[in-house]
């Protein structure tokens, strides 16, 4: 898990530096993967979910729309630790694009 941490991290730092705008197809799978990372109720560290949380705050700055309709999805059907991941994500959004 430290190394999908790690991955998530790097490109994380690759997207806040991409002025362009990726597929909608590349953006869609990126999501769904650090979704599944948030939502997984085992088997993830908290230091994934982190990560993976950061990696959706880099593409709402060009793709706010795709991941805003995502997070508001684990609200409607999430409960817990994936919950708590989905608030984090949000107070990330809003400071950086608030």
């Amino acid at each position: 898990q430290g190394d999908r941490a790690q991955t998530y991290r790097q490109l994380e730092s690759i997207l806040r530096g991409d002025d362009g705008r990726l597929q909608s197809g590349v953006v869609n799978r990126l999501i769904a993967e650090v979704s599944g990372d948030i939502r997984a109720a085992q088997d993830v560290s908290d230091d994934v979910r982190t990560a993976a949380s950061d990696i959706l705050v880099a593409l709402a700055g060009s793709h706010f729309h795709f991941v805003m309709s995502e997070l508001q999805g684990h609200l409607k059907a999430l409960g817990g630790i994936s919950e708590e991941f989905v608030f984090v994500t949000l107070g990330k959004l809003a400071c950086s694009y608030g």
